[in-house]
């Protein structure tokens, strides 16, 4: 009822199931939220439904367009994107937009990956993991020495492997903008006007350089920015949007040119309806982040002092860095920041082995982060 909904009224009755960075997303945040609670199994599982939901959405996005395409030609409709001169299509067209491989993969999920299966002792997973962040991320060192280093890095008896994630910002809001567009109907061609979404940057996140601690200045590096990826999904999807909104224009004259036929004041309280309810589909997840970055460091045990800019100024903090690994979750957003406790994994992971198996433990203990 939703799809039938769209054609004839607009997108917003579609079922909404998430954009597709926000569907990856899901499973980035779930796999990072079961590593930070221990819960190692459910982290590989949802590792494995990062990966296929990314193939999932590659293919239904190639089929949902050559269907498009198909209805297009039943209706006779012949549309290009050029027709929107006033879209602010420069926006959807920077290198930063360009440089992505699609609007869906972030390069943080595989590092992630990567980071996890190497620190658990199973460099032949992290391996696969660095090269497809490498892929997304082809000029991030970090996540080149990642796959430079895998399987060599062996802290010390007293040291960690420390991971900082560091999320800042939100991420972009879709908003609707109306455009006329010639469409073709049984008398020629009529301006009519016609909804499209629209990113919107707003809460940009501050995202620090570097990350001060046990007397080490650590690079921070952007491995998902969310706001390009917003712009590269409409930008892959737009050609689509049109064809989906011109024909639900076809399908609304249709209903027009009959209301008419019954009299003027139906035929004007149909059209009236018609343009009410043409609007783009602007629903969204507001509270991802709008970047992800991470540093990478082999720290000492213990209590370590944090100091990192938040564009408001010096935030110190003293965290306790764990046994073999620890992941430190940062949060920047409107000039607050949050320091998650460091994850209680680093105990548990002290018995996993070479194997990767880890030994029998009490469950962890949840902790809002």
């Amino acid at each position: 009822m939703g799809n039938i909904g769209s054609v004839l009224i607009n997108d917003k009755t579609r079922r909404y199931e998430g954009q597709d960075y926000e569907k990856v997303m899901l499973s980035t945040n779930l796999t990072l939220n079961h590593v930070m609670l221990g819960n190692y199994d459910l982290a590989r599982i949802e590792m494995k439904k990062t990966y296929e939901r990314e193939k999932l959405i590659e293919s239904f996005r190639e089929k949902e367009y050559d269907k498009l395409q198909e209805e297009a030609k039943t209706q006779n409709v012949a549309v290009d994107v050029k027709q929107m001169k006033e879209y602010p299509m420069a926006e959807l067209d920077t290198p930063e937009v360009n440089s992505l491989k699609n609007g869906f993969q972030n390069a943080f999920a595989h590092y992630l990956a990567g980071y996890f299966f190497e620190v658990t002792g199973e460099s032949s997973l992290a391996e696969p993991g660095y090269r497809n962040a490498l892929k997304l991320a082809p000029n991030s060192r970090i996540v080149q020495a990642g796959l430079k280093d895998v399987g060599r890095r062996r802290p010390g008896p007293k040291e960690a492997d420390v991971l900082f994630v560091i999320e800042s910002g939100f991420a972009p809001s879709w908003k609707s903008i109306t455009i006329p567009i010639p469409i073709p109907r049984s008398s020629g061609f009529m301006i009519t006007p016609l909804s499209f979404p629209l990113i919107k940057s707003e809460n940009k996140g501050f995202v620090p350089s570097t990350v001060s601690v046990a007397g080490k200045q650590l690079p921070v590096e952007t491995l998902t920015n969310i706001d390009t990826m917003a712009r590269r999904q409409l930008k892959d999807q737009m050609p689509g949007i049109l064809l989906r909104t011109v024909i639900r224009a076809v399908v609304k004259s249709v209903a027009q040119d009959q209301a008419y036929k019954g009299g003027l004041a139906l035929g004007v309280l149909v059209n009236i309806g018609t343009v009410v309810t043409e609007q783009a589909d602007e629903r969204s997840w507001r509270t991802l982040p709008e970047r992800i970055s991470v540093a990478r460091a082999t720290l000492p045990q213990g209590s370590q002092m944090i100091e990192f800019q938040t564009g408001s100024g010096s935030y110190k903090k003293e965290v306790v860095i764990g046994s073999r690994f620890t992941i430190i979750p940062i949060r920047i957003a409107s000039g607050a920041v949050y320091v998650g406790q460091p994850s209680v994994l680093g105990s548990g992971l002290s018995d996993v082995g070479a194997s990767g198996k880890q030994a029998p433990k009490k469950p962890a203990k949840k902790t809002n982060l």
